[in-house]
């Protein structure tokens, strides 16, 4: 009779380890597999967010001078052909709002011109810092709209290096440079066309107000600056823009979020 009670006991204590062991089981399972998805429900590593809305500009373009050393100031066609240069230059952006948006510009390039006395040539490099101001989001916030028109306002510094060399074989060939940067203003506007949710292109002019009247080697001694123009194609790229596939929330048992993205 004791041995019996003593086995059943026994019996009793090794069921109730059983069923401690499974339940031990089920809840390490559970507990694990409410980590793995809570992973995926937490807010995005702070990398991820930083590097949201900015891109990268890759632009190059015709430069047009208007100075002294200058003919075609009131001709276009005339001023592009004979007294145009060329530029290019990189963007980093930031779209802070559907509207406004942050830019910093280097731009490197030449320019030159010529009168009835002499000829000159220029070498600029110019860093900007921009804001651009998109109409189209101002004016129809809810569109859907792939065109879209822009403002833009700068200001900046540049140097230069020219060279002005005279008709008259007797004159010697004068050279200027600028000692310290020079400072000036951007004014102008453009348009681009977004082909998907990372690739624009856009088409931009500019004028470059400088705060200066050496550019071109020559100074009239009327308070009159020189300034020069940026027409320019470019295109642009969208950093970490690419919206998630509705199968890669699937996959998790998430519902996938509705993204507009302009």
């Amino acid at each position: 009779m004791i041995e019996s009670n003593i086995k059943n006991r026994e019996r009793r204590q090794n069921i109730y380890l059983l069923i401690a062991w499974n339940a031990l089981l089920i809840l390490l399972i559970l507990l694990i597999q409410a980590n793995a998805f809570g992973q995926y429900q937490k807010p995005p590593p702070k990398i991820t967010v930083l590097l949201k809305n900015w891109s990268v500009n890759v632009n190059g373009g015709q430069t047009s001078f208007f100075g002294e050393v200058s003919l075609y100031d009131d001709e276009l066609s005339e001023k592009l052909s004979k007294e145009g240069s060329w530029a290019y230059g990189f963007i980093l952006s930031r779209q802070m709002t559907p509207v406004f948006a942050l830019s910093g510009q280097m731009l490197w390039g030449t320019l030159k011109g010529a009168n009835t006395r002499s000829q000159f040539r220029a070498d600029i490099m110019e860093y900007t810092l921009n804001t651009t101001i998109n109409f189209v989001n101002l004016l129809m916030p809810d569109n859907d709209a792939r065109f879209f028109l822009y403002g833009k306002l700068g200001a900046g510094q540049f140097q230069f290096k020219s060279r002005l060399v005279f008709d008259d074989p007797e004159k010697p060939e004068k050279y200027v440079e600028s000692e310290s940067p020079e400072f000036l203003y951007i004014l102008g506007g453009g348009a681009y066309y977004k082909f998907n949710h990372a690739f624009e292109v856009n088409l931009e002019a500019t004028a470059r107000l400088v705060n200066n009247d050496k550019l071109d080697g020559t100074n009239n001694n009327k308070g009159d600056n020189d300034y020069y123009s940026y027409i320019s194609l470019g295109v642009t790229y969208k950093i970490n823009n690419k919206p998630r596939d509705t199968r890669y929330f699937k996959k998790l048992g998430m519902k996938s979020p509705l993204i507009r993205r302009r």
